[in-house]
């Protein structure tokens, strides 16, 4: 896949995607499945914003229950096990303790309840071909149980604990990716940092849109591309892309503040779920060698585009998740932290973001604002999104004159996850087909986040000695992965490889002499001379390095 300006500007597509998160990208992938002519732009990298800074969880939500929101949780669980099948080297099945405490603002009967319900609403959960992703139904246990599976969890008032699982998104960045890499190879015309400047309207009926004026970040070229169905998935920016309707539109659009931290591992083998005395919560998961915590709820009216954790932020939630889980953390504990921005849907604009709904919304501009060829997704959530992009691409059938093609992506494996048999037997294969060329655990390292995807880079490893130098040992990672992010997968900036391509920069920001030898690396692939690579690394210390002094 290559940014194809000329392709945009020369073509006219059925389906034009504003927005490269995970809302967009599925929907890409859905619509190029199906046959239509697809274009998506995304004004910064794909999936840089919210689609990334997540819990690392594909999961049914639970508490959408204590709000009856059963269809919601039923879609989430059947998608659920379809992303075990569909990105099987990057979804797998992780145990949750729930611990139960005599002071919990929810009952344990209710909680009981609750959990019935969540193995009833996935009966579906285990028809999967291999056992490695199956999850088993909830669990009670006891005091004793919870502190042996969780020996630093605070005991005071604690009765006892619920297991049950869900999934881990075990790479959210990449997951992401699959979709955009999937769609391109169904000949999707995609491009990163191309921004959306306006809506082409019809010559002759000015409520008909026929398209967008677009700039092209990296050359400052505007141009225009012209499609008979323009989607808005501009996830938090979804309001700003239509602010430029010059009208004021009925849907009322509340930003929900994010945070996570990221620590040397601190807990063991279960992600622990907490319930506060405040009817809150928050997740403690065990992810690699580290510890995620987060996530808080806050509703956000700052700037979409500097979204960071503050350093009041941090040792806030560190407090709280102290108080429940007492562990020798604090500030200088944390080797990582982001923030993601989740735009909801509301009613009223004083209601608590807690509280709203993770459902989506589709909304057809023709009948809310007399304008045909605009549609809007707003809200939704990251495990719903094959659903949410099918709903929407049926929609824009029903607009066509086209024949209606039904959606394939339920059964579709996503680029890297169409190996053959279990992971586990999969990743054996490639460590013995490797056997002789590669180390074994960079094998494991690129399959587990390629997946089948892997081969290429392999290729390259083999072919070229040069490709085969590694940067960094304790990673795994080559200068063949920085060639395969440059020159198939649209990495044009320092952090587009670092948090987006490879995994390297969710861990923390890289020693200083591994950072300069990635900007080397792919600085010679792009052509940057001594003075745009000092400003990539400062760029990208920017954004990413931990300023919580």
């Amino acid at each position: 896949m290559k940014r194809d300006i000329e392709a945009l500007k020369n073509n006219k597509f059925d389906v034009l995607i504003i927005g490269g998160g995970i809302t967009g990208a599925a929907i890409a992938w859905d619509a190029a499945l199906r046959g239509l002519k697809v274009a998506l732009i995304e004004k910064n990298d794909f999936g840089h914003a919210t689609s990334s800074a997540t819990s690392k969880m594909i999961h049914g939500g639970l508490r959408y229950l204590e709000n009856f929101e059963f269809s919601v949780v039923r879609e989430s669980l059947r998608e659920r096990r379809l992303l075990e099948k569909n990105i099987p080297h990057i979804a797998f099945p992780l145990p949750f303790l729930l611990p139960v405490y005599d002071y919990l603002p929810i009952s344990r009967f209710l909680l009981k309840t609750g959990l019935f319900f969540y193995d009833l609403l996935s009966f579906d959960k285990n028809e999967l071909p291999y056992s490695e992703k199956f999850l088993p139904n909830h669990q009670w246990v006891s005091k004793e149980t919870v502190t042996k599976l969780e020996p630093r969890i605070n005991t005071r008032g604690l009765k006892g604990g619920y297991l049950y699982y869900d999934v881990l998104n075990k790479f959210p960045e990449r997951s992401n990716m699959e979709y955009i890499l999937s769609a391109s190879e169904k000949n999707a015309v995609i491009a990163n940092y191309v921004e959306f400047q306006s809506f082409i309207f019809n010559k002759s009926n000015t409520q008909k849109v026929e398209g967008v004026y677009a700039i092209d970040k990296l050359t400052n070229q505007e141009f225009k591309i012209e499609s008979d169905i323009v989607i808005n998935a501009g996830g938090p920016w979804v309001d700003k892309v239509l602010s430029k309707l010059s009208r004021k539109t009925p849907q009322k659009i509340v930003r929900s503040k994010g945070i996570h931290l990221l620590l040397p591992r601190i807990n063991k083998d279960c992600a622990l779920t907490f319930s506060t005395k405040d009817n809150k919560h928050f997740f403690i998961i065990p992810w690699l060698n580290y510890t995620l915590i987060g996530t808080t709820d806050d509703k956000f009216t700052g700037d979409l585009d500097d979204v960071k954790v503050t350093k009041s932020e941090a040792q806030e939630l560190l407090n709280l998740v102290k108080s429940y889980y007492p562990a020798d953390v604090g500030l200088s504990s944390v080797v990582h932290a982001y923030a993601g921005i989740r735009p909801l849907v509301v009613g009223d604009e004083n209601e608590s973001t807690y509280s709203v709904s993770r459902k989506h919304e589709i909304i057809d501009h023709q009948k809310t604002d007399n304008i045909a060829g605009l549609f809007s997704v707003i809200g939704g959530k990251w495990t719903t999104s094959r659903a949410l992009a099918e709903i929407m691409i049926d929609r824009v059938f029903k607009k066509s004159n086209k024949n209606f093609i039904k959606s394939k992506t339920k059964n579709t494996p996503l680029v890297g996850g169409r190996f053959k048999g279990s992971f586990e037997n999969a990743l054996t294969d490639a460590i013995k087909k490797t056997n002789s060329s590669m180390d074994p655990k960079l094998t494991e390292h690129l399959f587990s986040y390629y997946g089948c995807e892997y081969e290429k880079i392999v290729a390259r490893i083999e072919s070229n000695i040069k490709s085969k130098k590694y940067i960094d040992k304790v990673s795994f990672l080559t200068v063949a992965e920085i060639e395969h992010a440059v020159e198939y997968e649209s990495a044009v900036k320092l952090s587009d490889f670092l948090m987006r391509r490879n995994n390297i920069g969710n861990t923390g920001v890289p020693e200083p002499d591994i950072l300069r030898e990635i900007t080397d690396a792919m600085g010679n692939l792009l052509g940057w001379n001594a003075k745009m690579k000092t400003q990539e690394i400062s760029e990208y210390l920017s954004r990413y390095q931990l300023d919580f002094e």
